[in-house]
């Protein structure tokens, strides 16, 4: 019997809302292959360093592990990260949030990548290792995230900042209250319930 799926993250309500059938295949049978992606291990490298650079560890000897032009990228993006630093509340920070639709329990799940705050406001940053989303506001990583930590934090007062690493640019979305974050979300996870296993 498939397992039944209630946790999501930003990225498996992508598929979902996109296909359905291959959010199923996906998540429900691991039908689908993994490919190795250097830019994908690139990301994963500078995100570990930019954490150990907030917390305050000596990242000297991570750095070995980058190439000359990848160095200079982080370094770059350190400078100008430098003066915030100490404003940072939170990196790599993971949350699960329990929500209910049609009186069944589902789970938003996911990691910011660092909380900063600046007086009464909450920002999300997101690093990108180099182009920034074409639609940062409908996308669903910034539908999620807004509205995960603004259940975790009981605030509205909140911004997303996606930062592209290598082109040193950023863009920012800000909380909504005229947009409902939550019913979105279900919009796409109905499509979950709606598709049955047996039609596949």
């Amino acid at each position: 019997m498939p397992k039944i799926i209630d946790t999501f993250s930003a990225h498996s309500l992508k598929i979902l809302d996109k296909n359905p059938e291959e959010f199923i295949d996906k998540f429900i049978y691991h039908l689908s292959l993994y490919k190795k992606d250097h830019r994908t291990d690139l990301g994963k490298k500078f995100h570990s360093l930019i954490c150990a650079y907030i917390k305050g560890f000596d990242v000297s000897k991570m750095l070995l592990d980058l190439e000359d032009k990848e160095k200079r990228t982080y370094l770059n993006f350190i400078d100008k990260l430098k003066d915030k630093k100490e404003f940072f509340i939170e990196t790599e920070y993971p949350f699960l949030i329990k929500e209910k639709l049609n009186d069944e329990n589902y789970y938003l799940t996911g990691r910011f990548d660092a909380i900063y705050k600046e007086d009464d406001k909450y920002i999300i940053y997101d690093w990108k290792t180099l182009n920034l989303p074409k639609n940062p506001k409908d996308d669903l990583q910034s539908i999620v995230y807004i509205y995960a930590l603004s259940k975790i934090f009981n605030t509205k007062n909140i911004k997303m900042r996606y930062i592209s690493l290598e082109k040193l640019d950023f863009i920012d979305v800000l909380y909504d209250e005229n947009f409902s974050y939550k019913n979105r979300i279900d919009e796409i996870i109905k499509k979950y319930k709606i598709t049955s296993l047996q039609d596949l």
